[in-house]
This record gives C-alpha cells, structure tokens and sequence, in this order.
C-alpha cells in the first residue's frame, strides 16, 4: 500500500524559497509543477508541497478539498517518480490554477502526465 507520509511533505521553510526560486516549472492545465534537484540521500526520494491559491477558491473547505485531491493523485502514482529518479532526490511543488473544483478522474491523468515529464526534464538538467 503506497502512503504519503509526514517525512514526505516539503515543510522546511529554506527549502520552500529555494524551491520557488531556483526551480524549474512546466504546466499542463489546470496543475502546475516546479521542482528542484535535492541535496539530501536516502528515503523519501521525493518531497511535496501542494498549493491551492486563495484568491481563485475563497472558501477554505474548496481549498482543502482540491489539496486532497491532490495528494490523493500523487500519493497513488508517486511510485513513477520515485522509480523514474532511481534515487535521486528531488523537490517538487504542485500547484492548482484552475477556477473550478475538479474531479479525480480528470485530475489523476495529469498528474501521471507531469511526473512522466518531472523525469525526463530531471534526467537532461540534472542528470
């Protein structure tokens, strides 16, 4: 059974600004991705954020419900990332900029789509 546990959330404040930036992005509607090569070695080989902006979803319960769509996607399909960068480390930032709330099913061919390229832009920049 695959998680998304605490030590796999991006929650170190230098890292975060680090992150946004020295990152690189790319966007496939509505989600954007930024990542960045990490510094560290060993488990977890991916660490994420996950954002909902304010200003499109005022109301904090559409927020939260998008932001567990979010880590519900990732959390099913991380293990694409996590072989594709074969330990390598890595942190990733993903960002919601639709205007509506998605469903999961339109939400999950996305994300696969951005990790798929999370590892290719990974392997010619810094690898």
């Amino acid at each position: 059974m695959q998680t998304f546990g605490k030590q796999e959330h991006l929650c170190n404040i230098f890292e975060i600004q680090r992150l946004f930036t020295e990152g690189k992005s790319f966007f496939k509607h509505p989600v954007k991705l930024i990542w960045l090569p990490g510094d560290w070695s060993g488990s977890p080989v991916v660490k994420v954020l996950i954002s909902v902006s304010k200003r499109s979803f005022r109301k904090s319960v559409d927020r939260n419900r998008i932001k567990r769509l979010l880590r519900e996607c990732y959390r099913r399909n991380k293990i694409i990332a996590e072989e594709g960068l074969a330990g390598k480390s890595c942190t990733i930032a993903l960002i919601y900029a639709g205007k509506e709330i998605p469903e999961i099913s339109s939400l999950e061919p996305i994300i696969i789509k951005l990790l798929q390229r999370l590892i290719k832009e990974y392997e010619t920049t810094a690898g």
